[in-house]
């Protein structure tokens, strides 16, 4: 008997060495892995269980023991990295117990090394951060020379990242991976059309979501867009959401939850600090203006409709939630979450370019429409134009009235009308720029009646016929005041007299819709495809993407005629057609806006 309850023990007690190994101080290094990112280089040693560890540096190389650690066989003891924080990792038994992580590192890095905890599916890890400062220090401050420039920025930060992977979809899809290509699709749409853009990320490594808010801080975003792959237990849950910060809580439960998830990221991803980064701070949310929130909302709304065209929306309001990462308290701050990876049918269209690409031209029109560029870098081309007859008393100031419509903001204004913001704010004694109502009558300053020719400013893929176009004039008339000898002879950054003529009317905006093509748009507004790729500058016909924005030539002998068709109302074909319903209620003497009705031909007025 006795014999018997020996040999049991003994059982037990080799089970346990067998199942329960670090219950004797045995932790097995299970992998090693890193990410470098242009500051610093991450390595990352998922270790099976708690253990101690020390570090010791030694001129180019540095030593972190992990005590009572093992290396399995099967693992590689050598990782020739070759980056300049890092050159290679070598990892040896120690002869009195224990591992040796050798680093060969470079001469000016700074090292931190840090234990985190298992969480989700992730490990113990022990995590160690090799920095170049020098080269820190010098993106800071690169960051810092864009923020003194008078131009429009916009920081778009790729979420999760390196440790992080975000969420995952059933064919293995990554979010960190989608996300990073439609931010850089992003970042080339608004770099062509003239805004400075700028990545938190540009390959896959992880940034804290405290270092990504400070990126944007030092570029000085006008805008910061946070861009994310939504995931839900439920497969058939689908569509595009966007959400702004909230100091009060969340706005759904949905919210709520996504915002924990998100806000995880820094655990997930190896922050040290990851469980506070100034949650919990009162200064921190003391300093989050209301204004910044209420601007964000008011993106959020062009965003949510600009994205609808291209996707099911989950939600056609913008949601609000505690988002560490949009703590920023002088920054129009917005997450976006693209679509549901953990829905099948979402999850292959995020892995498809094209719907990357139209995702990113439907964030970049929201941009535009939210913070839009000056029309040129000298600005006396868009001044409206007075009758030589108009006459004003000496010394008086002619103002004309506008009324602010949804969607507009001070700049834009300003930029249309040929005046500044703080003319407008003088004017109309405004206390804020940001405090403007729809229906708000603005006194607007007309400016000189004089008849002197404007100036133009060339930009990039301009051409002669778009700019005589565009202020009312000709070819032959441009050529002439000029001087040149060839109306194909322009050049970037040249200067051009324009004749103040009367202008043409402007040319109407179609707004792409999935399944459009060129033929058929310009079928559609009886004009050539010719006329449709040379206004727009475009390369090839096949190249439109829903959400664009596409001129159509003005008809000048007659008002464009619109057939309705089945579902459509007033407000559709105004936004449609690049006009207003009081507008379409005038030209075609229409009562009420809702007393339209199928195959009524509509006249559409000039934009």
């Amino acid at each position: 008997m006795k014999k018997t309850s020996h040999i049991v023990f003994l059982l037990i007690l080799l089970l346990m060495i067998v199942v329960c190994p670090e219950a004797f101080g045995s932790v097995d290094i299970l992998n090693v892995r890193h990410w470098t990112a242009p500051d610093h280089t991450r390595v990352v040693l998922d270790v099976g269980g708690k253990t101690s560890f020390k570090v010791v540096r030694k001129d180019s190389r540095t030593f972190v023991d992990l005590k009572d650690a093992v290396l399995p066989g099967e693992l590689s003891h050598t990782y020739d990295i070759n980056k300049p924080a890092v050159k290679k990792i070598i990892l040896t038994s120690l002869s009195k117990g224990g591992v040796r992580v050798e680093l060969q590192v470079a001469d000016n890095v700074e090292m931190k090394a840090f234990k985190l905890k298992r969480i989700l599916s992730k490990p113990y890890r022990i995590v160690i951060d090799i920095m170049l400062p020098d080269m820190e220090k010098k993106e800071s401050d690169e960051r810092k020379k864009v923020k003194i420039l008078e131009k429009k920025i916009v920081v778009i930060d790729p979420g999760h990242g390196g440790e992080d992977p975000g969420a995952v979809g059933r064919r293995g899809t990554l979010e960190k991976n989608v996300v990073l290509g439609i931010a850089k699709k992003l970042q080339r749409i608004l770099k062509k059309r003239g805004y400075e853009a700028f990545l938190t990320r540009k390959g896959d490594y992880y940034i804290s979501l405290k270092n990504r808010g400070k990126i944007a801080r030092e570029y000085g975003a006008d805008i910061f867009i946070s861009i994310h792959a939504d995931a839900c237990r439920s497969r058939g849950v689908r569509g595009t959401s966007v959400y702004c910060l909230s100091t009060r809580g969340a706005s759904s439960e949905a919210a709520k939850l996504l915002a924990k998830n998100e806000n995880l990221s820094d655990i997930v991803g190896g922050s040290q600090n990851g469980h506070n980064n100034g949650e919990s701070d009162p200064i921190t949310l003391n300093m989050l203006q209301t204004e910044t929130i209420n601007r964000s909302r008011a993106f959020g709304v062009i965003a949510l409709e600009k994205m609808g065209q291209v996707n099911h929306l989950k939600s056609s309001k913008v949601q609000r939630a505690p988002f560490k990462v949009l703590k920023l308290p002088d920054v129009t701050s917005l997450l976006i979450e693209t679509a549901y990876i953990s829905n099948p049918r979402e999850e292959l269209m995020l892995r498809k370019s094209s719907y990357q690409t139209d995702i990113a031209w439907a964030i970049a029109y929201a941009v535009d429409e939210s913070i839009p560029l000056p029309y040129a870098a000298d600005r006396s081309w868009c001044k409206e134009v007075i009758s030589p007859k108009t006459s004003f008393p000496a010394g008086a100031t002619a103002y004309t009235t506008y009324k602010v419509k949804r969607g507009d903001i001070l700049e834009r204004i300003a930029g249309r009308h040929g005046t500044t913001v703080k003319a407008l704010i003088k004017i109309n004694n405004l206390k804020s720029k940001n405090r403007i109502y729809v229906g708000q009558k603005l006194k607007v300053s007309s400016g000189s009646p004089s008849p002197a020719p404007l100036i133009y400013l060339v930009k990039r893929g301009d051409i002669l016929e778009r700019i005589a176009g565009r202020h009312g004039t000709t070819v032959k008339a441009l050529i002439k005041i000029n001087n040149l000898k060839s109306k194909n002879r322009i050049y970037v950054g040249q200067k051009l007299k324009v004749s103040s003529g009367s202008p043409v009317p402007a040319p109407l905006i179609y707004l792409v819709k999935r399944g459009d093509i060129l033929e058929r748009i310009a079928r559609r507004h009886d004009t050539t495809l010719k006329s449709l790729m040379e206004i727009n500058n475009l390369k090839s016909k096949n190249r439109i993407y829903v959400g664009q924005k596409v001129k159509i030539p003005s008809l000048h002998s007659a008002p464009m005629v619109y057939v309705v068709k089945r579902g459509d109302n007033l407000e559709g074909i105004a936004v449609k057609l690049g006009t207003t319903i009081i507008a379409l209620m005038k030209v075609n003497r229409i009562k009420s806006r809702n007393k339209i009705y199928v195959g009524q031909k509509l006249k559409i007025p000039y934009a």
